[in-house]
């Protein structure tokens, strides 16, 4: 997700702040509540947002899941969600103000029943560990918010100058849960989780070598992106570049082919 460096200070209120319908794209028509003030939310709200990532998923699915990992307030969950009615997402969000934004958008929408949301993230362990988080949506901070055992893109003083602090949340590995929550055949993971991303595929192995799903992710360095690949290569994965941002910041899809 992107949000400005270095990111202003939380702000006690913001205006523009509202009900806004997205104009086009796989969420035409649904509802988002946020700042049309910022250039991402601007985005959102016309459906040109993350545009590539759209254009890398398949047109249809077969009943199953897809999994949001890292969903911020849900714009790919509501989108992934109306794109394909048959199939149930399920979206880690461990920031609760990203996460109570999350549920708005949901409830707004009417898709309680596709959406399956879950306030945890997924690493390497099951357990608790350190995340830095901010709980300044509107003016796109909280999209910022990471696990301290990965590799975030910014300094640390960044953070501490946007006014994120450090908070114990839970953590599973993707593999234990679907062992337990039985969600069926999983066909896309969609994983934006600023620099942790090597650690949500560690723990996910068996599901990728026996799921074979479509990746989708946001990496954030050249160490980020070897930690991938040396991961995802000897399941059979090879790496499509689908959007370069920024020195070193990119979007891949990653699949293995039949």
């Amino acid at each position: 997700m992107r949000w400005s460096r270095p990111a202003p200070k939380p702000r006690k209120s913001v205006p523009n702040v509202g009900e806004h319908t997205v104009q086009s794209g796989p969420l035409r028509g649904l509802k988002l509540w946020v700042n049309d003030a910022q250039p991402a939310f601007r985005e959102m709200i016309a459906g040109s947002y993350d545009d590539h990532i759209w254009k890398a998923m398949p047109e249809t699915l077969a009943a199953g899941v897809v999994l949001d990992i890292g969903g911020h307030i849900g714009y790919h969950t509501l989108g992934m969600a109306a794109k394909y009615p048959t199939t149930k997402v399920v979206t880690f969000e461990p920031n609760p103000a990203n996460l109570g934004r999350l549920r708005k958008h949901v409830e707004m929408n009417r898709m309680d029943g596709r959406i399956e949301l879950q306030p945890v993230a997924l690493s390497d362990s099951n357990g608790f560990t350190v995340f830095n988080l901010s709980t300044n949506i509107d003016d796109q901070t909280s999209s910022g918010s990471y696990l301290e055992s990965g590799s975030p893109p910014l300094d640390a003083e960044v953070y501490a100058r946007a006014g994120f602090v450090r908070s114990e949340i839970q953590v599973y590995r993707l593999d234990d849960l679907v062992r337990s929550c039985g969600w069926g055949p999983i066909h896309v993971l969609k994983i934006d989780v600023e620099g942790a991303e090597h650690l949500v595929l560690s723990g996910a192995l068996e599901t990728l070598e026996r799921e074979r799903p479509l990746l989708l992710m946001e990496i954030h360095s050249v160490v980020c992106m070897l930690k991938v690949l040396e991961l995802l290569h000897p399941l059979g994965y090879t790496a499509e570049l689908l959007h370069e941002d920024r020195a070193s910041r990119c979007f891949i899809a990653a699949r293995v082919e039949l």
